[in-house]
This record gives C-alpha cells, structure tokens and sequence, in this order.
C-alpha cells in the first residue's frame, strides 16, 4: 500500500488530497480518522470509511464513494466534515480557544493484510502571521496581521459575545494577507452586559484608529460580520461612509429586540445612537415556546426561524426597523444557507436584495445562498459540524438548520469567495 497525500501540514482551511496506491484490485479498504482541538484535549472526534479499490488496485478519496462509513458521497473532506465525538471527558469545546498550536489529526489506513498510519498537521494561521492584543483608551480588541498587508477587515462576532472564538476566523484570514482587527460590542469594559442598546458611536473611534494607526493606515475599512455581527455590519454600513466592503454572514433586513443569551431581552433594541434605540422589530418568546412544544410533541427539530419570521410580519413598523443598507456606500457579499434555523436570514437577504434593486444601488451586490446550509461558522473544516448542527434543548432537538455535508459545502465554498471578495 502507497499513500499520496497532497498536503500533510497545510493551513486548516485548505482541502487535503488523498490517494492509496498499490491495494489489491476490488479489495476493501478501511480509513479512520482521529483528532482533538488543541485548547480542549480530551474531547476525542473520529470518523471512518471503506471503500473498495478499482480495477488498478487505487482508491482516490475525491472520487471514491463509501460503501460504509461516517459520510455518504465521494469527496476529498468526507472523513474531516463527517467528524463525531468519541470520547469526551465532559470539557467544554467553546471555553479557552487558542489558535496557538494546530490541529493534529491521526489517519490510520487498513487493507487486508497490511495496516499503514499518517500523521496531519493542520495550522490555524502561518508563522508570519502577528497577533497582537489592543487596548485603547476607547475600545480594546485583537489585531492579525502581516507586516505588508494593506487591506483592514473589523471583524464581528454573533450573539455569544465570544470574541476569543473569532480567532478560529481571523487567525485563517490573516494568513491571505489581510489585518484583521477583532472586538467585542458588548460583554467588555464600558459597553452593555448584554447585547442591548449597544452604541453605534462606540464604533466611531475604532474606524479613526483603523485609519490613523501606523501599522494599517487604512482609509477604506472593510466590515465581516456573522448572524447578529451581519446584523451590525449593515447598521453601520448605511450610516458610515468610509466603510467600502461588508460581508454579512447570514445576516438579516432588520434591526431587533434586545437579546438576553438567544432569549429577547428587555424591549428596546439591539442597537443606539446617543442613548436612543435605533428603531427594531420586537420578538416575541411566546412563538418560539409555542413552536418548541408543538415540535417536541411532533418528535421534530426546533429552532428560532418562525419565531423571528412571525415577528416581522405581525410588526407594525417594518420599514421603520429596516436597515436603509441603500445609503451605504460599500460593495455587499450577503452569505446563507436556505435552511437557516436560527433566524430566516434567506428571507431577510432576498429582502435586501429586493430594496437595493428598487432604490438603483450603484456598487456591487452578491448573494450566495446554499440549499442545504443552515446557520454554521463562516470558516470550514475546524469544529465539527456535528458539534453544531443541533442540540438537545427543553426536552428536544434544537437545530441550526441543514445538513452535515450541505453546511460543509456552504462554509468551503462562501470561505474561498469571502477571500476572493476582499481582495
């Protein structure tokens, strides 16, 4: 048995290419793979396939469809997207995330008679990639950088408040060349405990930093934001001029209510502009907990979907809470997934969409929506998808929305156009 592996230490992003040589022609061959995240040992994810060799005694992962394993179709990342936990020592996945060591991953490869193993590095960013921690007297945040890149991207985070968990993106997207500068909007020293009422103008000294800092010296800045960050990225892209690019990850047309943890909170807004609520559509708990019991009884996946689609249509000021995105002055990549169960972000980007056209919007506008994507992380092959697809939750299921392989699929692909689009 040979094994050809295209890349056995490569950033953690990139597609790795397998390909056994010199089996027995129509023998059985078994792949399992194994790995932990670095900041979380202990937590054990494997996954596994077999496959039978053609005719010239070869098995090319790319091509090679299962005929029993942990994923169903042909594909060079079936055995990383297909990860399961199988064994745990109860830690917590989402607390002390580093991007410091890489992902060692253990692939063992089993042919009658004949038992071979390889090791994978996988990096979360390259050597010359400079984290750098930030406190200003206004804000405090983490840069990524390189030391001659020349384009800015704030990054955004969704409603966990959990910045640190944005180093799993920005470490990755440094490594193409981009500052990245990281900071939280609520949860952090002088803004809001909770994600409520937070102030736009907190952002106004960030911009001025981004541009006047000797390292960036950035005139045009460049916004990525994620689900409730998506949210943000738009609210701040109709208001502020400088901003030249946005990438709105499962974002929606509206602002909303406050929230507490994924629950509303009290009922003002999200967002404010010198201690006014910028106007936002209420969401009412009773739907979701009225959705989740019918679900439950159904023996049927719940979410916050048509919770948050039922609250516009009863709202009585939509356009009032609408984001006016028509007077940003920035190109637009909105990414989706069709199966959104968070929140209907499809809905809401069609939305968008829809407004820019009526109003002639004159920079560019892309929406990537996926069939069979749901609500995942905006960069692929780190956490298992399993990890985050569904939940147990007041005695269900509760589901981001989508399939394993279809959010596999919508994180590849959004990821490769994301860096085409800053660019």
């Amino acid at each position: 048995m040979e094994i050809e592996i295209s890349n056995k230490e490569d950033l953690i992003t990139q597609r790795i290419q397998i390909k056994i040589l010199k089996l027995k022609p129509n023998s059985k061959l078994k792949i399992t793979l194994k790995t932990e995240l670095p900041w979380c040992l202990g937590e054990e994810y494997s996954s596994y396939g077999v496959f039978l060799s053609n005719e010239k005694g070869e098995v090319d992962l790319a091509l090679a469809k299962p005929i029993d394993g942990t994923y169903e179709n042909a594909g060079s990342m079936g055995l990383i997207y297909s990860l399961r936990k199988s064994k745990t020592q109860g830690k917590n996945i989402a607390e002390n995330i580093s991007i410091e060591k890489p992902i060692l991953i253990n692939m063992t490869f089993e042919a009658p008679y004949e038992k071979k193993e390889i090791n994978l590095k996988r990096l979360f960013k390259t050597e010359d990639v400079i984290v750098k921690n930030i406190n200003e007297k206004d804000f405090a945040g983490k840069l990524f950088f390189k030391g001659k890149a020349n384009k800015t991207v704030l990054m955004l985070g969704g409603s966990s408040g959990d910045s640190e968990a944005l180093s799993l993106l920005a470490g990755p997207l440094a490594s193409y060349g981009f500052n990245i500068l990281v900071v939280p909007y609520f949860e952090a020293k002088g803004l809001p405990d909770k994600l409520e009422k937070v102030p736009l103008e907190y952002f106004e000294g960030i911009f001025k930093w981004l541009q006047n800092n000797e390292i960036l010296n950035s005139k045009e800045i460049f916004l990525h934001g994620t689900s409730k960050g998506g949210e943000l990225a738009l609210l701040l892209a109709s208001r502020y001029k400088e901003i030249k690019k946005v990438i709105a990850v499962e974002p929606h047309a509206y602002c909303f209510q406050a929230l507490d943890g994924m629950m509303s909170g009290n009922n003002v807004s999200s967002w404010s502009y010198k201690d006014q609520s910028i106007p936002y559509i209420e969401v009412d708990n009773n739907i979701f907990f009225e959705e989740q019991k019918k679900a439950v009884k159904k023996g049927i996946s719940f979410g916050f979907a048509s919770t948050y689609k039922k609250s516009i249509e009863k709202a009585l000021s939509k356009e009032d809470a609408r984001i006016k995105i028509e007077n940003s002055n920035a190109d637009i990549l909105m990414i989706t997934g069709k199966e959104d169960n968070i929140w209907n972000s499809y809905e809401g980007c069609k939305e968008i969409v829809k407004n820019l056209k009526k109003n002639n919007y004159k920079h560019k506008v892309e929406l990537l929506a996926f069939d069979k994507m749901g609500h995942p992380m905006p960069v692929p092959y780190i956490i298992p998808i399993s990890e985050t697809l569904s939940m147990s939750m007041m005695g269900g299921v509760f589901s981001s929305g989508g399939t394993i392989e279809g959010n596999a699929e919508g994180q590849y692909k959004s990821w490769r156009r994301t860096i085409e689009f800053l660019k």
